[in-house]
This record gives C-alpha cells, structure tokens and sequence, in this order.
C-alpha cells in the first residue's frame, strides 16, 4: 500500500510549525527594534515575518499599526486590508483601517471600517459624520502633550475648541486625526467625566490664526464678558494665564486638585490666546468689549498663521 501522500502531509504539517515559530521569532525582533527606534530595519524584519507565513494576520497587523504611528497612511491603509482579510475579527485592524481611510479621505472604505467594527452610521457614501460629542485631545503626545478641548465629529477626527499654545503649532478650529485609546480623562463643566485621546496629524488647518494679547482684566465679570462677545463673534479665547503644567503621568490621568507647577496669575494683567479669522476683526472685538468693561489691551501678536487657502 502506498504511503507516500501521508509522509508529505506530515512533513507539510511540521514544516508549518516551524514556519510559525520563524515567524513568531521574527515577529518579535520586529517589535524590538521599532521599539528602539530602529524603524526601517523593524519594517523589513516584518516584511520578511509575512513572506515566512502569510497566512498569520498578526505582522500584517503590526505593519498597519506601525505606518498609522508614523503617518503613512497608504500603507497603514493596505496592512490593515491585509490583517482583515486573514483574520476578519481583528477589531484592533478594524479600528485602525478607518483611521487610515479617514486620513486619506476614502470615506467608502471607512464606512467599511466602521460598520464591522460595530459602530453604527447613517446611511450615504460620502464624508462620514455623527453626532458631535465633548471630547480632549492630547496635541503633540510624544511631546509636550497639551491637552486641549474639542468636538468629535467621527470615531477619527476632533474639532478643536480651545486655542492652544503656539508651540503645539495647532489652531483654533483645526481638525484633527485622532487615536482610539482613551488616554486619561478631564472633568467638564457639567462635572462629566471626559476622555482624552491622543492626536496623531492635523487633518485639516483651520482658516483662524492665533494671536496673544495681553489684557488688563478689572474683574471676573470681564471675563466672562469677554468670553461672550468672542463667542458672538465666532473668535477663539483662552486665558493662558490660567494654564497647568502637568506631569506626564497625571496627564494620562485624571488630574483633579494638583500640586503640579501651575502658572500663577498676574494680578489683574493677564495673558490671552485668540483664534481669529483677521487681525483687525480680533480688535474691532476687543475695542468694543474694553469700551464697556474699562478693560485695556496691547496690540495683538500673531504666533501661528491660519492656512494660506
């Protein structure tokens, strides 16, 4: 009786074992070095990982993750294609195919996305969009992590509400792509608790600009005035004079009450982030609001230009 079609069954059996534990082995460098910063050799050990065994989604998936992470998003965008085709419950390369497709704008592969991971969309095949809800986001997070406040408006992008500081080289108003993980939480002023999710590019720049005024602020009614004529007039403010500088890991956090280096107010002077279409709009504003607070202001300072277009 013939045997020899069992022994090859055998042999492929085992020679698949050992292509997985390559694989596995591989796999694992791959994660190291990127971790080390060595990212082109840790590509090309994944690379290698899924010629070795295709059929493993898992390299597929640390390939898309990784040129999410970096921001080359046709590759993020075809891994995670990859990922998904060997292993179609794969959330984690579900939820990071639609960031890619977000970031490229194919909207009918990040309604894909979306669906199966199980997030529930009008029906249309254009630009996605849901209900807008409060949310922070952390610019820069490899950075100096500033945590501004915003509106989301899909799983991947955030409104900015805040202006933030003009190191973060984000405006007012900007959209930006953000992350999945909630990294920490902030309270808003319904005492809700908040998630913060990390940035990971600008999606879009905003047509606003920021500028930095310094004000002489006769009390806090002045304040809020000021906060309501910027509203009314569709102009960013923030009182960067109020800012805290926060540890790293209470950033990740839920800071509350903090001991955290905070910058302390100046008496009455203090100093302002707007976000402004055009200077002279910004001081036809604040002319206004000084005209009935008996405030003051110097002449405003543009620190980030909106976008050129």
């Amino acid at each position: 009786m013939w045997r020899g079609g069992g022994c090859l069954l055998i042999f492929w059996r085992r020679w698949g074992e050992m292509r997985r534990r390559i694989a596995v082995t591989l796999n694992k460098l791959g994660s190291g070095l990127i971790d080390r910063g060595k990212l082109s050799f840790g590509e090309r050990v994944y690379g290698w990982t899924t010629k070795i065994d295709p059929r493993w989604n898992v390299p597929f998936y640390n390939l898309g993750l990784h040129y999410k992470n970096t921001g080359r998003w046709d590759k993020s965008l075809f891994y995670n294609q990859c990922a998904l085709k060997l292993e179609p419950a794969d959330r984690a390369a579900c939820w990071n195919l639609g960031i890619a497709a977000t970031a490229l704008k194919n909207w009918t592969e990040a309604r894909r996305a979306w669906r199966e991971y199980g997030i529930q969309l009008e029906n249309g095949d254009g630009e996605v969009r849901m209900p807008m809800e409060t949310a922070c986001v952390r610019l820069n997070p490899k950075g100096n992590g500033e945590v501004v406040w915003g509106l989301r408006i899909d799983p991947a992008r955030i409104v900015i509400l805040s202006v933030p500081l003009p190191e973060s080289g984000h405006r007012f108003h900007d959209i930006v792509l953000n992350d999945g993980a909630s990294e920490g939480t902030r309270i808003d002023q319904r005492g809700k608790e908040v998630p913060v999710i990390d940035d990971l590019s600008i999606w879009e720049v905003s047509a606003y600009s920021t500028f930095s005024v310094r004000m002489h602020v006769p009390d806090a009614g002045a304040v809020e005035r000021l906060a309501a004529f910027c509203d009314a007039h569709e102009i960013g403010v923030e009182d960067w004079s109020t800012l805290r500088f926060i540890c790293a890991k209470c950033s990740r956090g839920n800071p509350g009450p903090h001991q955290c280096e905070a910058k302390p107010l100046n008496e009455d002077t203090r100093r302002f982030g707007l976000g402004a279409k055009r200077k002279e709009d910004l001081i036809a504003v604040l002319q206004e609001w000084a005209e009935m607070t008996a405030g003051a202001f110097e002449e405003p300072r543009l620190l980030v230009l909106a976008n050129p277009t």
